[in-house]
């Protein structure tokens, strides 16, 4: 149990789409405030990938404390949302001990809502266990994956899509080490609600936001993505899982294999981009409380974190 009764607590949580704005927000309040940053991403936990996920720069880890930044290497497959959410009530516990205080900004959602809610997902399953098992279905056809969890569990299946590898993956996981449906584990957990979050969300019009995606784009060629995605290939496989599930570097691997035009790779990584940041939209969209602000509306922001209750 945390040293620090966090239940209290209320922490603003700055979220949204990719390249909507949410570095500049928190670094504001950081130095404004004095915040310390919890970074809720969950690529820029990774060393090493550092263009292609947009990693706060080298002058802008100066301006605050980060954390959760650097905390893992690419070929770790055993770091997951159920982790974080833990180490983040840990450190939160800590933080505010030594009477300091954080802000959590990121935009993935899955480790905001492990931080603030936490999830029943870990069960007490072994990580090395765990990964031994995944490894072996992963290399099984999907469609027979979801045919065998059509008679393990036919309600849960029945609310997924049929090539959906990772729920697949894991309620395969869940019944295999402990028996039990995923669809009636999801009936019982109640989530909790570990600290008071205030979400404050990030966001522009679309097409503003579209343009920035594909100029962020451009700008993470020019800064030498595609020699940063060579040398890690090289290094850990070209072939290797985060790699391939990591927008960004999974089209530049198709690139440098010679699978497609340099003009294609770019057009692909910004198609794919947008679509994603239509998707982190989507789910937070759907959290109680979300409330929305342009990257601009600094002072707006404040007062809202003013009237909220906090000292600013």
């Amino acid at each position: 149990m945390p040293s620090y009764d966090i239940s209290k607590l209320k922490i603003p949580i700055i979220c949204g789409p990719t390249a909507a704005g949410k570095t500049s927000v928190a670094l504001r309040l950081a130095e404004e405030s004095g915040y310390e940053i919890i970074s809720a991403d969950s690529r820029q936990i990774v060393k090493e990938m550092n263009i292609g996920t947009a990693k706060p720069t080298a002058d802008e880890l100066q301006r605050a404390v980060h954390h959760f930044i650097d905390i893992i290497y690419p070929d770790n497959e055993i770091y997951n949302s159920y982790m974080y959410g833990n180490k983040v009530r840990e450190l939160l516990s800590k933080l505010y001990s030594e009477g300091k205080k954080a802000l959590i900004c990121g935009g993935s959602g899955l480790y905001i809502e492990s931080a603030v809610h936490g999830f029943f997902e870990d069960m007490g399953i072994d990580d090395t266990e765990k990964l031994k098992y995944r490894k072996e279905f992963e290399a099984e056809n999907i469609a027979d994956l979801y045919e065998r969890l059509k008679l393990i569990d036919p309600e849960y299946a029945q609310s997924i899509p049929p090539a959906n590898k990772q729920r697949i993956y894991r309620a395969l996981e869940v019944h295999h080490f402990t028996g039990r449906k995923i669809s009636e584990l999801h009936t019982a957990h109640t989530p909790d609600q570990y600290f008071q979050p205030v979400y404050i969300g990030i966001n522009s019009e679309r097409e503003k936001l579209y343009e920035k995606i594909n100029d962020r784009v451009l700008k993470m060629i020019e800064a030498g993505l595609i020699e940063e995605v060579k040398r890690l290939a090289e290094k850990y496989g070209y072939d290797l899982k985060r790699f391939k599930k990591t927008i960004g570097y999974k089209e530049v691997i198709e690139y440098i294999k010679g699978d497609i035009e340099k003009d294609t790779m770019i057009d692909e990584i910004q198609k794919n981009t947008r679509h994603f940041a239509k998707r982190q939209i989507t789910w937070f969209k759907r959290i109680e409380g979300m409330n929305w602000f342009e990257p601009e509306q600094f002072t707006e922001i404040k007062n809202y974190l003013l009237d909220s209750g906090f000292t600013i």
